[in-house]
């Protein structure tokens, strides 16, 4: 009998990348016959759209679905198939406090990355993303559309002081780290997992049939309410102890070995 299809969600930082942000070629192969068998892959990630389209296009993946923005926007064929802008009173609350504490705030809205300033931080991110932000004088401007994430940079204990001070705040905002030093803030009903879901409901694929990878703080909730929560071995302790499933780290072909554990790909011949 067939295996039915399943829906295959992978965070990209820290689970698809290496730490050098590089694809492994053991994740290539695994994630091609994925397809190939009739299966769905999904990239879920907090980065802008552009930059997951173009993993998509290194991995060789034709129809590759992508949650970006931390689920904000879902984008198909490079086009956005589904989004959820934030508040603009809620981001200019939070891009002013940002601005007091001095931290480097980022405004992510549909294709476009905006940025106030030049900055270590951000050479850092477009080296990453491999594009440049737009520089702007004023982020709270009337011509920049609306936002779909707001990205803020800083020194770890700034960015954690950052957060108690905005979960405190009562906003109507959904924030996690997706890293020590960078918190990233949507509306409040936006998430990797509440996206994965709207991706499920369009392919009709059950929660059961749903196997999701992460490592961080933000892929809590795709791990967790996946048939399958698979956490990488360099996973956040909070991430581990909602998998079903651990793995190798994303430097030792964590993905290849947990799916091969899983049945869903064959060993090399």
């Amino acid at each position: 009998m067939p295996m039915q299809p399943k829906l295959v969600a992978f965070d990209v930082d820290g689970t698809l990348l290496t730490s050098t942000h590089s694809i492994l070629a053991s994740t290539k192969a695994a994630l091609q016959q994925l397809v190939q068998d009739g299966h769905h892959v999904l990239l879920a990630t907090a980065r802008p759209p552009r930059s997951v389209a173009q993993i998509a296009t290194d991995l060789e993946i034709e129809h590759a679905i992508s949650i970006a923005l931390n689920g904000a926007m879902i984008i198909s064929n490079n086009q956005i198939v589904w989004e959820m802008p934030m508040d603009r009173q809620a981001v200019e609350e939070i891009i002013k406090e940002a601005r007091r504490r001095h931290l480097h705030a980022n405004i992510m809205a549909g294709w476009h990355w905006y940025v106030e300033t030049a900055s270590s931080w951000y050479d850092q991110e477009a080296a990453i993303v491999e594009f440049q932000p737009e520089m702007v004088e004023d982020l709270l401007a009337d011509s920049i559309p609306n936002a779909h994430k707001v990205l803020l940079m800083g020194d770890a204990e700034d960015i954690a002081s950052y957060r108690e001070w905005a979960d405190s705040r009562s906003l109507p905002l959904n924030i996690s780290l997706s890293k020590p030093n960078y918190c990233e803030i949507v509306i409040k009903e936006v998430s990797k997992a509440h996206a994965l879901e709207q991706v499920a409901k369009i392919l009709k694929i059950p929660h059961t049939n749903i196997i999701a990878f992460g490592d961080g703080e933000n892929d809590m909730g795709i791990v967790s309410m996946a048939g399958v929560g698979v956490a990488m071995g360099n996973a956040m302790p909070e991430v581990l102890a909602v998998a079903d499933l651990v793995t190798k780290s994303n430097n030792e072909d964590g993905i290849y070995h947990a799916l091969l554990e899983l049945g869903l790909i064959r060993p090399p011949a």
